[in-house]
């Protein structure tokens, strides 16, 4: 159905160049899905922009549903898209039109097809536990909404080829299981399906898997070495105790230091047309300094509204959030009282890498170059800190975040799904980044669905329908 033949492809700008792909040969056999695998920066998102029709390589070929990429007219990779290839977009926002309801942007896929999806929609909303949604538009759905969602319109459109970077990143095992029962689903009726990856689970049900590296083709080996229950390249030593205790009683505090953070019974609704969600239901919780706190919990349990409400971007409706020793002053932390490395990083486009990371020293007249070469060097950016965030892939895009987060040593440290966009080296680079700002005083608190990446944490608090249903100390 797809292949690259001696596939080159290269990014340049005012600034540098980028070789995504060099040379790389792959078959996309008919009716099968296979996984794109390799580190951040590979060149996956490249290749499967180019399957896709929405870029040409500057070498090779690349013939897609008996089309061949590199010669085709506007107008043939037009219909291309509309008609043979879907794509599902590396962030799951990216999917979507703004105004329009899920319902709607499902309605428009199957219009723009002209022809019957290959999967019943209503059993793959079902299976995608997206039936209560359909009149909901992309900003009332949480991130792991927003990326079945995409997966759900794409599928819809009934497309011979079915192009999707990342579909599981930001989702629970169990939400991630509903879909890739979906993708096997269409697959059996015909469809090819590319996937770009670092899911364990995915990479084992795939059909082929191609692995790339450094932009070139390289031997793919089954799932993801060194992870497992005993071996988790995430844990702290000797962790091998169950993630997620049965409810207590009284969750509050988490421990007997003395609170940096004290949330006190928050509550939190929103009103979509009729309905009332209750984001969070009475949370109460305590946050001790130089402690690495994991939130776990499934898409929609209430995680990224309560870093919101801790981080003062949303008023809660009931409760407090109350600092102690001194916390920040006024209505606007700064980034040494309060750093967030959130879902949607919001990297400055016009900045460098560098200049990205060093942004929070600048504003605070405190700029330690040395601390921004420690960061750039241990999440490996040293050699990207001259590239504008476009030139870097997702991933790195994420650990750059991450590392302006900490540049500052903030007293509080809010990451959304830290390791959401990384391969098995990088999550654990990223984690152990966190732990070293843990180290030195800061209370890092992750809200994560990898329930792998939680193995590592000091203390793990359980979210599930807006409450905090537990504390459990790995040990």
């Amino acid at each position: 159905m797809a292949r690259c033949d001696d596939v080159v492809k290269t990014y340049r700008t005012a600034a540098s160049e980028v070789r995504a792909l060099a040379g790389v040969t792959a078959a996309f056999p008919a009716a099968a899905l296979t996984a794109v695998v390799g580190p951040s920066g590979s060149g996956k998102s490249t290749m499967l922009r180019l399957l896709a029709g929405m870029d040409r390589p500057d070498r090779g070929t690349v013939e897609v549903a008996g089309t061949s990429v590199e010669r085709a007219s506007g107008a043939r990779l037009r219909r291309l898209r509309r008609r043979d290839v879907g794509f599902v977009f590396q962030r799951p926002s990216d999917n979507f039109l703004p105004y329009l309801t899920l319902e709607e942007h499902l309605r428009q896929s199957t219009r723009r097809a002209g022809r019957p999806p290959l999967i019943d929609v209503a059993e793959l909303l079902d299976a995608l536990g997206l039936v209560g949604r359909l009149h909901h538009r992309p900003d009332e759905l949480s991130g792991g909404e927003q990326q079945r969602a995409a997966f759900a319109q794409v599928l819809a459109a009934g497309t011979d080829v079915v192009v999707a970077d990342e579909p599981t990143a930001e989702l629970d095992s169990a939400s991630g299981r509903g879909l890739l029962e979906a993708v096997r689903e269409v697959v059996a009726s015909g469809v090819t399906v590319v996937v770009a990856t670092h899911d364990p689970a995915l990479r084992r049900r795939a059909d082929e898997v191609v692995g790339l590296d450094h932009g070139r083709r390289v031997a793919a080996r089954a799932g993801r070495a060194g992870v497992g229950a005993a071996g988790s390249p995430f844990a702290r030593p000797g962790a091998a105790s169950p993630l997620l205790a049965p409810p207590l009683a009284d969750p509050d505090p988490l421990g007997p230091e003395e609170p940096l953070v004290d949330i006190v019974d928050v509550e939190k609704s929103y009103r979509r047309g009729d309905e009332v969600v209750h984001a969070l239901d009475g949370v109460r919780l305590s946050l001790p300094a130089g402690c690495l706190v994991g939130l776990v919990g499934r898409s929609g349990s209430g995680k990224t509204t309560l870093l919101n409400v801790i981080g003062g971007w949303e008023v809660p409706d009931r409760g407090e959030v109350v600092w102690s020793r001194g916390g920040p002053v006024g209505d606007r932390p700064t980034w040494s009282d309060v750093a967030i490395l959130p879902q949607r990083f919001g990297l400055l486009d016009e900045l460098s890498v560098r200049a990205n990371v060093e942004y929070p020293g600048r504003l605070a007249g405190r700029l330690d170059h040395e601390r921004v070469d420690d960061l750039l060097d241990r999440l490996g950016l040293t050699e990207l800190q001259d590239r504008q965030p476009r030139e870097t892939s997702v991933g790195e895009q994420q650990r750059a975040a991450l590392a302006r987060a900490l540049v500052l040593s903030p007293r509080l440290l809010m990451a959304d799904e830290p390791t959401g966009h990384q391969d098995t080296g990088w999550a654990r680079a990223v984690l152990e980044a966190l732990r070293r700002a843990a180290a030195e005083g800061t209370c890092c608190l992750v809200a994560t669905h990898d329930q792998e990446v939680a193995r590592g944490f000091d203390r793990v608090v359980a979210m599930a329908d807006g409450r905090a249903n537990a504390v459990v100390e790995p040990s």
